[in-house]
C-alpha cells in the first residue's frame, strides 16, 4: 500500500529531517499563494482583465505552481469550490513560523503570508477555499 502512496526519501541522518523538509515546502506553499492573491489583486487595481494576465504571466518566470492552481479559482470569487481551506495554510504558516523561530532563521515573507491568511481567517473565511486569500487585498483596496 506505502507502494501505491508515493517514494520514501531518506533526508540526512537525523530523525525528523523529513518534517523539516516539509516545513520548508509549506513555506514556499504559503508565500507562492500569498504572491499570487497579490499579484492578481494588483492586475484588478491596475484594471487588467485578471484573465488574460493570469494565462500571460502564468507559463513565464513570474508564474508558479501555486498561481497557475489557485490563480483561476480566485477569479472565481466566492464560488470556488473548496479543494484547500484557508484554515490549513492558518495552521501550516503558523508550524513554519514557529519551527523557524526555533532554529533562528528570518523569515519576513512567511509571516506576511502569514498575516494574510490570518486576516481571511478573521473575516469568516476559515473554511473557504484558500484561493478567497485575495480577499484580504481587494478589502484594503476598496
Amino acid at each position: 500500500m506505502l507502494d501505491t502512496m508515493g517514494t520514501v526519501r531518506m533526508v540526512g541522518e537525523a530523525l525528523g529531517n523529513g518534517q523539516s523538509v516539509k516545513v520548508v515546502n509549506q513555506h514556499l506553499c504559503s508565500v507562492n499563494l500569498a504572491a499570487a492573491a497579490e499579484a492578481l489583486a494588483l492586475a484588478e487595481s491596475l484594471g487588467l482583465d485578471k484573465a488574460a494576465v493570469l494565462d500571460l504571466v502564468g507559463g513565464g518566470s513570474g508564474g508558479s505552481w501555486m498561481l497557475s492552481d489557485r490563480g483561476p479559482r480566485m477569479l472565481m470569487g466566492t464560488d470556488a469550490p473548496v479543494t484547500s481551506a484557508i484554515a490549513i495554510f492558518v495552521k501550516d504558516s503558523g508550524l513554519v513560523s514557529s519551527a523557524a523561530a526555533s532554529c533562528g532563521a528570518d523569515v519576513p515573507l512567511l509571516e506576511v503570508a502569514k498575516t494574510r491568511f490570518n486576516a481571511a481567517a478573521d473575516a469568516g473565511l476559515t473554511l473557504r477555499d484558500d484561493s478567497r486569500v485575495i480577499e484580504t487585498y481587494r478589502k484594503q483596496q476598496s
